[in-house]
């Protein structure tokens, strides 16, 4: 498992729906990693620098529990088996119950945020960030001859398919003549018809163009696409835009042919755009949940909220703590004069099993949220 590189939103979403029903008398243990590039190339990496401080941390203030040298010898065997550098992805986690051993692990395209902590519950947070910025999204590339589609999804960009919008032309379609108008200077009796033939080539094309739509709005639907990014020859662009907004895609375009580009750049001009798409989008949803009238603002009325299971959708400041206690399974907000543990992960957790959709929002998303003690949330009644 552990060198097995997830590649599909879906199953993040299954492996995050097991990882939150992880309990344990000690404790869960939630580490994360960000690989960074040429890791492998001598010396310790900088993430692992950072988690053995963690780890030690925890030894020393007794978050891992009454054996911690046992503890850290089962912990240390999981690391390596599952952060070695032979394994794939430049993001990786590993979530274990201290006491009963009990594990899951995942890795990524993307990088994850590094650290490790002790909870109640598993630390899903970095790994439900991944997962929406990584959501299926087609980037196409459009010239007037061909459109050329890539899926990007959890970080990893794959070459789809390439669909020819050049019309077929063959003997049978030849330069179209016809008489010509009375002219007593020339002898001449017919004409090329070049406006019509050009006429007919257009409708050869639109047709053509139709169908590639079609087709492109297949593979939408098959392929459970969110987001789009379209580039190239506005006349095409602008019918395919049209297309993936009527299956209810959020789309933007770049007013620019990337065909003179190597497949690099363009596709990193394209996944930067992807990449702005997504922070507009979640400033947009941030907006209209705390606009909304069936929305609620701030740490309280979203506790009440989620105690009573009322919490369609929750939005998070993705670094922002929310201190609190547990009183009879009831999440309590702490008062500002009161010392008290961080609920974040209990909220996040006790979201997902009452089948809320959780979104970790950061940059303007998460600036429109400082007005609501940087939580919010939409309610189903």
């Amino acid at each position: 498992m552990a060198g097995i590189l997830m590649e599909r939103a879906c199953d993040v979403r299954g492996f995050v729906d097991s990882v939150v029903e992880l309990r344990d008398p000690t404790g869960i243990l939630s580490v994360t990693v960000g690989v960074e590039s040429g890791a492998g190339s001598g010396g310790t990496p900088p993430w692992q620098i950072t988690v053995e401080n963690d780890l030690a941390r925890l030894r020393h203030d007794g978050s891992l529990g009454p054996s911690p040298k046992r503890t850290l010898d089962m912990i240390s065997a999981r690391l390596a088996e599952v952060f070695g550098l032979a394994s794939t992805g430049r993001g990786r986690a590993l979530y274990l119950a201290l006491e009963s051993g009990a594990s899951r692990e995942i890795a990524l395209q993307r990088a994850l945020p590094t650290g490790a902590r002790v909870g109640p519950v598993a630390h899903v947070l970095p790994v439900l960030e991944a997962l929406d910025r990584g959501e299926p999204a087609v980037l196409v590339m459009a010239s007037r001859d061909a459109i050329v589609l890539f899926e990007s999804e959890l970080g990893g960009v794959t070459e789809l398919d390439r669909i020819e919008l050049e019309p077929w032309v063959g003997d049978w379609w030849p330069e179209m003549k016809g008489p010509s108008r009375a002219n007593p200077l020339r002898g001449q009796q017919t004409v090329s018809q070049r406006d019509r033939y050009a006429r007919r080539i257009a409708a050869a094309y639109r047709h053509t163009l139709d169908d590639a739509s079609a087709r492109l709005g297949v593979l939408a639907r098959k392929r459970s696409w969110t987001r789009a990014v379209l580039a190239g020859d506005s006349r095409t662009v602008d019918a395919l835009d049209g297309v993936l907004r009527e299956c209810e895609l959020t789309t933007t375009t770049i007013r620019a042919n990337l065909e003179g580009l190597r497949t690099e750049d363009a596709l990193g001009r394209l996944d930067a755009a992807l990449e702005a798409l997504v922070a507009e989008e979640q400033a947009r949803l941030a907006e209209t949940v705390v606009s909304a009238s069936n929305g609620v603002c701030g740490l309280v009325p979203v506790l009440a909220a989620l105690n009573e299971a009322r919490i369609a959708r929750l939005l998070i400041d993705a670094n922002t703590t929310f201190a609190g206690v547990v009183e009879a399974q009831i999440l309590v907000a702490a008062r500002h004069d009161e010392d008290a543990p961080d609920l974040t992960d209990l909220i996040v957790a006790r979201a997902l099993t009452t089948d809320a959709v959780v979104a970790p929002l950061c940059g303007d998303a998460a600036r429109t949220l400082s007005a609501c003690d940087g939580i919010a949330a939409l309610l189903r009644w």
